[in-house]
């Protein structure tokens, strides 16, 4: 072997390799365990709203420390990510001293019961707001996958709805056979029904002005689950029938 000199060619080649390989590494460990690269700033690229300063600070103290090669960005942006009012966290190094920290805040949209909110994603999160926000109320089993979502999207159909009389929804009551029944703010339920709720409601729009307003206060519900017209309850009273038809 050592008379042939195409294999002595290769072995230096890979001992020059491997030494090449090792400086390498000495050096990469070198950088990390430095102090040179020092985090100078932990920076937000948004302003925040209900996400405070001191728990951004608290993440950045346990994980965001040392240099920029040792700062620990996947398990500061877990922790972030962890926060009641966070929807995404995303950290990330900027040459030479920087960490950016950008947070998508949850926008909440309903409270679910006492402890958790639907935010403008259909997902339950657990949170405390003094914010005035409608209730939800699902009777379905499968809460947590497709009902809070489809609340939601129904949720902004009724409000957007209902712009023109003035009023806004209370509580929004989704049943077991799917069926949908509004609160009000004034205290007047509609109920609407399984199918053609949004055509329903309109009829309730059209009749807010025409019919009902003038005797809101004395209605305890509206029932539009009829095909040319609608009945309502008074306080105390039996439900008698009205008409709702926009022809």
């Amino acid at each position: 072997m050592w008379d042939n000199a195409a294999a002595l060619k290769r072995l230096y080649r890979w001992l020059y390799a491997c030494v090449i390989l090792c400086l390498l590494a000495a050096g990469g460990v070198w950088l990390v365990n430095s102090p040179y690269f020092p985090i100078k700033q932990v920076q937000l690229a948004q302003p925040l709203v209900r996400v405070s300063a001191q728990q951004v600070q608290a993440v950045a103290q346990q994980h965001l420390h040392g240099n920029i090669f040792k700062a620990d960005v996947n398990a500061a942006q877990t922790a972030l990510a962890a926060l009641p009012w966070v929807g995404k966290a995303q950290v990330k190094r900027i040459w030479p001293d920087t960490v950016e920290v950008s947070l998508t805040e949850r926008v909440p949209v309903a409270h679910w019961d006492d402890q958790q909110l639907v935010d403008s994603n259909g997902e339950l999160f657990s949170a405390q707001t003094s914010e005035t926000l409608p209730q939800f109320v699902a009777e379905i089993t499968d809460v947590h996958a497709r009902v809070p979502p489809l609340m939601v999207a129904k949720l902004s159909g009724f409000q957007a709805a209902l712009r023109p009389t003035g009023l806004h929804i209370a509580k929004l009551h989704y049943s077991a056979r799917s069926a949908w029944t509004l609160e009000l703010d004034n205290g007047i339920t509609v109920r609407l029904g399984r199918e053609n709720e949004a055509e329903r409601l309109k009829h309730f729009v059209w009749a807010w002005p025409q019919v009902l307003q003038a005797q809101a206060a004395d209605i305890s519900y509206v029932d539009m689950r009829y095909k040319d017209g609608f009945a309502l309850r008074r306080r105390g009273e039996a439900a008698v029938a009205g008409a709702a038809t926009t022809e």
